[in-house]
């Protein structure tokens, strides 16, 4: 087991890009359940207020898509002081390649 030694890496920027304008995939179709209307003591329809519960419902906007301008910018964040463990095991990894067979072969030798 080793450790790798532990350095601050501070505060790292990405570069700047203008992603320009995008779009929402679409879906969204959907309904609300606001309750009922209920007119004031009046009587008249310019003092109409809602009640809870079941009743009126919104009209469904179907799916649909949004456009969102998002363009350029960056973005900027702490990375800190950190390390890193490195473990190695003792007998090491199976190497195959043509070196290290040739390397192997000719220790055998000795």
């Amino acid at each position: 087991t080793a450790r790798a030694q532990d350095t601050d890496l501070g505060t790292k920027s990405t570069s700047s890009f203008d992603y320009g304008t995008k779009s929402t995939n679409t879906t969204g179709n959907h309904t609300h359940q606001f309750g009922g209307y209920i007119n004031s003591y009046w009587g008249d329809s310019n003092h109409t207020s809602f009640q809870p519960g079941g009743g009126a419902w919104t009209q469904a906007a179907g799916d649909h898509a949004h456009t969102v301008y998002i363009g350029g910018h960056e973005h900027t964040m702490y990375i800190g002081p950190h390390g890193h463990v490195v473990i190695v095991d003792a007998d090491g990894n199976a190497e195959t390649t043509v070196k290290n067979i040739a390397f192997n072969y000719i220790v055998r030798l000795a």
